[in-house]
């Protein structure tokens, strides 16, 4: 049987995740990143060069927000490809990672944020040199302080890629930003879902040992849910939603398969029942 065959899918994943609204936004982000790159060349063919970079930052803001949504929502590897095998704590794991082109594209943008705002900062300093007080270059420095924040807590490892692990422990799940772990002993099923978009929810028991933490303090931008619980978002994932949900639902639904966990036997059980598209 086909992962992408299950009959208790929500109605949500079986339409087309490419619908028009999408589509619509991310035309509109790039025609404006297009105007904006020729309002840029336009300035600076008027005299007024220094325009040009803030034009030229903003169509990149633009054009990664574009990027991002799309990454969100195009299918580009089959399970088995994104599959691999871990050691940790002398523990052997199978793990599946979160896209890593959402998560090149969100240090992108904030790159690009805290960039625009640090050159419009220092730029409006030296114009309001005497100023007793420069409150506009102070706010909008701040502004990318905050942004260059993100790209700091990237390279501390606070906020990550992201992935989901799998062994005959448990599940353990390391969001952008947070982490989350449910021994299988407490986990009571699994149940797929649409809240606006496909999640798979492994649902713990109401007195079951959740273990959980957010990993940054400030840029907590994917959520933990309310109760004991793995709430898998499917739009971080390169894979097809249905593959996931299939995959994960095996172990789940099957103890004695949690034994191959770790092992080539987890990633070829993917390759063997749902070959490459």
């Amino acid at each position: 049987m086909q992962y992408s065959e299950h009959s208790d899918l929500p109605s949500g994943w079986k339409s087309n995740r490419r619908d028009a609204p999408y589509r619509i936004a991310t035309v509109f982000l790039l025609a404006l990143a297009g105007s904006s790159l020729l309002l840029g060349f336009a300035f600076s063919a008027a005299g007024t060069p220094t325009a040009l970079k803030y034009c030229l930052l903003f169509a990149l803001i633009l054009m990664l927000t574009a990027g991002l949504g799309v990454a969100a929502r195009v299918d580009r590897a089959n399970l088995p490809s994104n599959i691999k095998t871990v050691v940790r704590g002398g523990v052997s794991k199978t793990q599946i990672s979160y896209s890593s082109a959402q998560f090149c594209l969100l240090i992108g943008l904030m790159s690009s944020c805290s960039a625009f705002c640090a050159i419009a900062a220092t730029e409006i300093s030296i114009h309001q040199r005497g100023v007793s007080f420069p409150g506009g270059s102070f706010l909008i420095g701040a502004l990318g302080v905050f942004f260059a924040s993100f790209v700091v807590s990237a390279a501390f490892g606070r906020i990550r890629r992201g992935e989901l692990t799998l062994s005959n422990q448990g599940v353990e799940q390391r969001g952008w930003s947070f982490e989350s772990r449910l021994e299988w002993s407490s986990i009571a099923g699994i149940k797929p879902a649409f809240n606006g978009h496909p999640v798979v929810l492994l649902i713990g028991y109401a007195n079951a040992s959740w273990h959980h933490r957010y990993t940054t303090r400030i840029w907590r931008i994917d959520r933990l849910p309310p109760v004991p619980m793995i709430e898998v978002d499917c739009r971080k994932f390169d894979i097809d939603c249905r593959e996931l949900y299939g995959y994960l639902r095996q172990y789940v639904d099957t103890p004695t398969a949690r034994e191959e966990l770790g092992t080539e036997v987890a990633i070829e059980r993917a390759r063997r029942t749902n070959p490459a598209r």
